[in-house]
């Protein structure tokens, strides 16, 4: 990792480590998701999932062969020998994953996020360790809002981690994510600022075009060109998913940052008009689609089409293997009959199977209906 500057994301659970993550994302830098990885490593066939079984039994796996990482997690925590075995096993197959990662990365800076950043000795590997703080109100209701968590959950998981002053006592720039976010965009781009130039230029990476333009398929319209969201769309994408809604979303601009720097969004215009919009994140392989609108219902099968396209092409690269699309109500029918044509169902979240319908429940917001398809024709059973 010696070629590359390395920050080191850290801190506690719900204090804002994803969205500072994609902040230095936009800043420029490539990002991993060490967590991610680790999930990645532990699905059945690979080398991690069969030394895991082997040493704590067949007991920790749910029905359908899949690792239950609460069973495995409760066998860990009140066992500390049964944690070092866990560690043993999984920090060198992470190491070794994240060396391939970042020699891959096509940009100076690379940030790897992992909660378990200073625990793990992966901060040593790192020129600089960041760390991300919240007080504890804030963490409550995060938890409460975005993982529909009850009050006494979110209070057990925020309390059953070390205190943030151990890791602020690791640190070497302090993320202080209390505020509203703009004031934590200033702060990250002041630090990123901070960051020491290389002493050689590395050779540039092929980057692909910014701007993608497709000819629309329906005749007369006019080619549509897709990119990724910038920061300084925030306004337009409030603006338009405003209108889409009739109203039902109204987003002020802090509240845009939030989602842009909370997940990823394509946009799709025609000349040089914001004619449709899409939001994605992935987690577990999984991918979870919202904020899927287009400019008026006739432009679903053109606009709606290449933006489908382009985040199904996008997450098929990180081997996800289902999208969930959570449709917000308003976008009607049209919608619907459009994406049950690309191959998507309607379903309920206890209709999916244990990981899928976990991150539909954790992902759905009122006011939508969850379509699901399957991404790959098996799920994931060989090594990452």
């Amino acid at each position: 990792m010696n070629q590359k500057y390395i920050i080191g994301l850290t801190g506690n659970i719900a204090t804002g480590k994803s969205i500072v993550r994609r902040m230095l994302q936009e800043l420029g830098a490539s990002t991993i998701d060490a967590d991610g990885l680790v999930h990645m490593l532990q699905r059945p066939g690979t080398p991690v999932y069969k030394e895991i079984v082997d040493t704590f039994g067949s007991f920790i796996l749910n029905k359908d062969a899949t690792i239950n990482r609460k069973r495995l997690s409760d066998i860990a925590f009140s066992v500390p020998e049964a944690m070092q075995e866990l560690e043993r096993i999984i920090h060198p197959a992470v190491r070794k994953q994240l060396d391939r990662v970042v020699a891959k990365a096509p940009t100076y800076v690379v940030v790897i996020e992992a909660i378990k950043l200073i625990e793990s000795g992966l901060a040593d590997q790192c020129n600089a360790v960041w760390v991300v703080t919240a007080p504890e109100e804030a963490q409550m209701v995060r938890l409460i809002t975005k993982r529909n968590m009850s009050s006494q959950d979110a209070l057990k998981r925020v309390q059953a981690q070390p205190p943030q002053a151990e890791k602020v006592a690791r640190a070497d720039v302090v993320i202080d994510n209390s505020g509203d976010l703009v004031r934590t965009w200033n702060l990250v781009q002041k630090e990123f600022g901070k960051i020491p130039k290389p002493t050689a230029e590395p050779a540039p990476a092929e980057a692909a075009p910014a701007v993608t333009t497709v000819e629309a398929e329906v005749a007369g319209q006019a080619p549509i060109d897709v990119r990724r969201a910038k920061r300084g769309d925030l306004l337009a994408m409030a603006q338009f998913i405003g209108t889409a809604t009739n109203g039902e979303i109204e987003l002020d601009e802090g509240e845009m940052m939030e989602r842009l720097f909370s997940k990823g969004y394509m946009l799709a215009f025609q000349k040089d008009e914001l004619v449709g919009l899409v939001g994605w994140q992935t987690e577990n392989l999984i991918a979870g689609i919202d904020d899927l609108f287009v400019k008026s219902s006739a432009l679903w099968p053109s606009v709606g089409k290449v933006l489908l396209d382009k985040v199904e092409e996008a997450v098929r690269e990180l081997s996800c293997e289902a999208g969930l699309i959570f449709l917000h109500n308003s976008t009607g029918p049209v919608a619907r009959k459009f994406l049950e044509k690309q191959g998507y169902e309607a379903k309920k979240p206890e209709e999916l199977i244990k990981v899928w319908r976990e991150a539909a429940e954790e992902w759905q917001v009122e006011n939508t209906t969850l379509m699901v398809k399957q991404l790959l024709e098996r799920r994931v059973m060989v090594p990452i």
